[in-house]
């Protein structure tokens, strides 16, 4: 009797086991390609600008407006961070648009806002007609 309780117990711990064969190396059916889905539409920024400076004209003047609404954002939070974003309409006017960028941050810069609060961005819309520089704050 003590002989067949090791045979037992192996038998009962193996009864889940599946045995070796083929079907255990053979390699798993390719999966079919699956349509890819349509691309989703681009959000530019849902976000309000708190200043939007269009360039429909090449040089608008926005220093006095910008000016105002930095102070207003300073006084409100003194720690505000803004992010400068140039819009256009593709990216072959991408220098153009990143030196309007730097522009608006220099401008914000004068009125004492540390550079490490200025973050700048570049995006592409093709929708614009003109570029546009937007200044966000966070």
């Amino acid at each position: 009797m003590t002989r067949l309780v090791p045979a037992i117990i192996a038998m009962l711990t193996f009864t889940g086991c599946a045995l070796v064969d083929q079907r255990t190396f053979a390699p798993a059916p390719e999966a079919k390609a699956q349509p890819a889905p349509p691309p989703a539409p681009v959000v530019i920024d849902t976000r309000t600008p708190l200043v939007l400076i269009d360039y429909t004209i090449p040089s608008p003047d926005y220093a006095e407006l910008l000016h105002y609404a930095v102070i207003a954002a300073e006084k409100r939070n003194a720690d505000v961070q803004y992010d400068v974003v140039a819009v256009t309409s593709d990216a072959t006017d991408a220098a153009l648009a990143q030196g309007r960028a730097i522009g608006v941050m220099k401008a914000i810069m004068r009125d004492r806002v540390p550079a490490d609060r200025i973050h700048l961005g570049l995006r592409t819309d093709p929708t614009l007609t003109a570029g546009q520089v937007r200044v966000y704050v966070r």
